[in-house]
């Protein structure tokens, strides 16, 4: 886990001229009053952070920044702050940057099972009388875009600091140029939603991460700032890399999957996946918010699906075709309706369609070289009947009516979960060989 080597410091933040002291404990800011006795309690302060972040010192001469996710805010006199993500600069008694970075690093934790983990040799050296260990080297370049940012992600493994037997995953994104402080919370959550999609668990993260600039002098990088991450659980996963999708897997798809979980498209979906176990030991639990989380995800995926068409639907577009005609005919008769009320009767119309179940049932006839892996290695299949009863039971208790979970909803549950993740890997570019050997090793939605 991400932690410093102190977690009980004080310092100050820099207001303008003014300076704020803290007491940090246990990742809690707490801002000390300035008065005395039972009115320090009334007073409230404006405190600004334009680029997000509180900027100021330990009192031992680090530079620090604290994430606060706004901008301006009015506080009481003991206010307190978690802030998830606060920096400290590399050396006291320096004058850093720490508006901006030119690359950030994330390294070990959940990483380390993401990918193939290599043997590493220990060898005796006759001539030299020693042992020479030699670690496997892995080395990978993309050129991604995160958002509006365009950026290198070198993805490679080194040795690890805490133990010299193991070797540590490097993710590390650097940008042609310096970019916002605040774009290191951007950065972190799509990699933390990528490791989650890739582990199919939600208490995953980094044991560290580091920021780096261009020094002006020698056009060398520099690490001038560690971050330390306040997770909101005790542990990460243990789940085995031998289980997990990793990124040796993934390929040219790395850059695909960065486009599609950075980007933020108002009012439209571009992956939903919220049926994620919690921790190892929740992962065969079914709840209903798991039930209509599933539910959800499917049906985002259908609205990148093509193709899925049958006699029902096209019979059904004749019939919207012909009722068309009949409002048309309606509204030069002389029984004409007020325009908004025709308008009204169109916007309903737009939405007319084939059930969610015949829809997701035909997406699953459309996967079935994908599906038919999974009923013959781990004996999870639906039928049409099948998921006609779990989009009732999701409707069911979305509407707060009771209902118990059987087999039938149970294993309907897991078969889509595996679908969705076949629609999404299909969709941002995995090739048909990768994915089947994902299904047929266990390592999709385990």
């Amino acid at each position: 886990m991400i932690s410093r080597k102190t977690d009980n410091f004080t310092g100050f933040i820099i207001q303008d001229k003014e300076k704020i002291c803290f007491h940090a404990e246990n990742r809690i800011f707490n801002f000390m009053s300035e008065g005395v006795g039972i009115f320090n309690l009334f007073g409230q302060r404006e405190l600004k952070a334009p680029d997000m972040f509180l900027h100021g010192y330990t009192t031992d001469g680090y530079q620090l920044a604290l994430y606060t996710g706004w901008k301006s805010n009015s506080v009481s006199a003991n206010y307190k702050l978690r802030p998830g993500i606060y920096l400290i600069s590399t050396a006291n008694m320096h004058c850093y940057d720490m508006s901006a970075f030119q690359a950030i690093e994330f390294r070990g934790g959940t990483l380390n099972n993401l990918y193939e983990k290599r043997h590493i040799s220990n060898e005796y050296d006759s001539e030299k009388q020693c042992y020479i260990r030699t670690y496997p080297e892995i080395k990978k370049e993309y050129q991604i875009k995160i958002r509006e940012y365009e950026c290198k992600l070198i993805i490679k493994s080194v040795p690890s600091n805490g133990n010299l037997a193991a070797m540590d995953l490097v993710m590390r994104y650097e940008f042609s140029e310096k970019v916002p402080i605040a774009t290191i919370k951007l950065v972190y959550n799509v990699l933390i939603d990528i490791c989650r999609f890739m582990t199919n668990r939600k208490n995953v993260g980094m044991n560290e991460m580091s920021l780096f600039q261009i020094d002006e002098e020698s056009g060398k990088w520099l690490r001038f700032a560690e971050g330390f991450i306040d997770y909101q659980y005790s542990s990460f996963t243990e789940k085995s890399f031998t289980k997990n999708i990793l990124f040796d897997y993934m390929q040219d798809c790395i850059v695909n999957l960065h486009s599609v979980v950075s980007e933020n498209t108002e009012g439209e979906s571009t992956y939903l996946f919220d049926f994620y176990a919690d921790d190892d030991k929740d992962v065969n639990r079914l709840t209903n918010d798991k039930i209509k989380n599933i539910c959800s995800t499917i049906e985002c995926e259908l609205d990148f699906a093509e193709g899925l068409k049958d006699d029902e639907n096209e019979n059904l577009k004749a019939l919207i075709a012909d009722i068309k005609k009949v409002i048309k005919a309606h509204r030069k008769s002389e029984k004409k309706l007020e325009d908004k009320t025709y308008d009204m009767i169109g916007a309903s119309m737009s939405h007319w369609g084939m059930a969610n179940s015949r829809k997701i049932y035909l997406l699953y006839v459309q996967k079935s070289k994908y599906m038919k892996v999974l009923e013959e290695k781990f004996k999870l299949s639906c039928s049409e009947e099948d998921i006609a009863t779990y989009v009732k039971y999701r409707n069911d208790i979305t509407h707060g009516r009771y209902r118990t979970l059987d087999p039938v909803i149970a294993k309907t549950a897991y078969t889509l979960m595996a679908l969705s993740y076949c629609c999404f890997l299909e969709r941002i570019g995995m090739k048909e060989d990768d994915l089947m050997y994902l299904l047929e090793s266990g390592k999709i939605s385990s």
